[in-house]
């Protein structure tokens, strides 16, 4: 009689395997963030691993602005305008991604403005002064069914628009269907006595009679005018509820940079009136596009794929990252409160010096070596593994920093530094925990398990606080002191701590799981206790 042989069961990873698998995707993909590659991807500087640093390290951009107000305004009003002005660009300027700008008031009509880490004056200007307007345009229809265009316009020598119905000027030009932007080669408006007056693009009147030398060139440029929806309102930004630039890839793979925006819900009513009436016009070319212009520019003129979109749309134009989030950032906050002149701008280099922002890393860099030789010479191997879990500490919190990104100030760095401090902290904790169980004969696995869990409510409880304190520093740097050193110290600290616990009960623990075996029981001198107390 045959006996049959068991069948052997696959080995399964451990728990402590799948942890240790998940620390080292984080490791890499941290180290990726923090090189060029993630900086490009990111679209961040390739200098200073990618991390934006602030006044005191880095420089950036000193503006000064003026509210142009009339005459009769009083200085009490002057004053909360200028308050709306200010809060208005800390929305833009934080959007952009800068966590600690310098806006402060002057006077009752003047606002000084400093941006960390830019140096592009006309980069900083235009995310400051322009707002963008936003209106969406179909092609004008006439009696016979055919699109309206610059050449039907001048031959007929017309006293009124096509199309009676919709009001507002038309701007001729070609549409664009991906790539360039196509400027407008001029707009017809009807004038106070009911006259139809061409202008161009700066608002001054062109005679008729010098457009018929652009009629070969130009007369097929179709006339756009509002697109509105059954009650007569047309679709503009005004009724948008958020804007973001994202990457959008076809069902080619192909990948682009795109706005997309959101309506609320008169916005999704009209323009789904608008997308269920073009949707149907497929009669002759471009009838059954809508265009997107951005003050008087045709950014895009995509075609209406379907009758609804219940809310949602998407802005194209052959946009780069930085020019598209500059675009949704315009769309998203609206206009200023009061027009701004420029009284002055430059760039400002870093308050502290280059010389002193190389000294400051190096006694982090001393520090760290410091920390690290003491807790290896007096823990052993717990040590070892401690200092390095402290370098990969370092690593995933200077990516966060990166991908948020944060304002590294020297405030900031001194947060980052002081969570150093309190991660290898929590690990004195635990390797004492662990010390103590071994002298009570335990061994070192039973030692590591027990001194984690034992140690854990001290060093949960002492970050608690922290948090606490991190929530009121910040509070209170934003709401009462309008301080940004204070606040980047409170954010980088918090960020720090929440990482310094992952690192210190998951990371420390996982690798010293994985490192003892059957030796370590002979070996208690290296987790740094002697064989006779134990």
């Amino acid at each position: 009689m045959m006996q049959r042989r068991p069948a052997r069961k696959r080995p399964r990873m451990s728990r402590n395997g799948w942890l240790l698998l998940l620390i080292l995707a984080l490791l890499g993909t941290s180290i990726w963030i923090l090189t060029p590659s993630g900086s490009s991807v990111l679209h961040r500087d390739e200098g200073d691993l990618g991390l934006r640093l602030g006044l005191d390290l880095k420089g950036g951009t000193h503006l000064v602005y003026q509210g142009e107000f009339s005459d009769n305004v009083s200085a009490d009003d002057k004053a909360a305008k200028m308050d709306g002005v200010a809060r208005s660009i800390e929305t833009r300027i934080n959007r952009y991604g800068v966590v600690e700008p310098l806006i402060q008031r002057q006077g009752d009509d003047r606002i000084v403005i400093q941006l960390p880490g830019i140096t592009d004056l006309d980069e900083a200007k235009s995310l400051i002064e322009q707002t963008a307007f936003l209106e969406f345009r179909e092609v004008e229809v006439k009696d016979d069914g055919t699109p309206a265009t610059l050449a039907d316009y001048l031959s007929d020598n017309r006293t009124e628009f096509f199309d009676s119905a919709v009001t507002g000027s038309r701007i001729f030009a070609f549409p664009v269907m991906g790539g360039e932007s196509q400027s407008p080669i001029v707009l017809l408006e009807k004038m106070d006595d009911g006259s139809l007056s061409y202008v161009d693009v700066n608002g001054n009147p062109v005679d008729p009679t010098t457009l018929a030398a652009l009629e070969e060139t130009a007369g097929d440029a179709y006339s756009w005018i509002p697109a509105v929806g059954d009650s007569g309102e047309p679709l503009t930004g005004e009724y948008l509820t958020s804007a973001v630039a994202q990457i959008s890839e076809d069902t080619t793979g192909a990948t682009d940079v795109v706005v997309a925006i959101e309506w609320d819900s008169e916005g999704t009513t009209i323009f789904d009136d608008v997308a269920g009436r073009l949707y149907y016009r497929t009669d002759y070319s471009y009838l059954n596009s809508l265009g997107i212009f951005i003050d008087d520019q045709l950014i895009s003129s995509p075609t209406i794929q379907q009758s609804e979109y219940g809310g949602s749309a998407v802005i194209e134009g052959d946009f780069t990252y930085k020019e598209a989030g500059l675009l949704a950032i315009q769309l998203d906050s609206g206009a200023l409160p009061v027009p701004l002149k420029s009284l002055y701008s430059r760039e400002v280099s870093a308050t502290l010096g280059e010389e002193f922002v190389e000294r400051t890393f190096l006694a982090v860099l001393i520090g760290l070596l410091v920390v690290a030789l003491f807790m290896m010479l007096y823990y052993r191997l717990p040590g070892v593994v401690a200092s390095l879990v402290l370098i990969i500490y370092a690593v995933l919190v200077l990516a966060i920093y990166k991908l948020i990104p944060v304002t590294m100030s020297l405030a900031g760095v001194a947060g980052f530094i002081i969570s150093l401090g309190m991660a290898v902290d929590a690990n004195v904790l635990i390797f004492e925990r662990m010390k103590e169980e071994l002298r009570a004969g335990r061994t070192p696995k039973a030692a590591i398990e027990t001194g984690f869990s034992r140690a854990w409510p001290a060093i949960r409880d002492s970050n608690v606080t922290t948090f606490i304190a991190c929530g009121i520093l910040y509070w209170f740097g934003s709401s009462i002191v309008a301080n940004s050193a204070v606040m980047g110290f409170a954010l980088t600290l918090f960020i720090g701590v929440a990482v310094s616990m992952f690192s210190a009960i998951t990371v420390t623990r996982t690798f010293l799981l994985s490192l003892i075996g059957a030796w370590a029981t002979k070996k208690l001198t290296w987790f740094g206790v002697k064989t006779r107390d134990v």
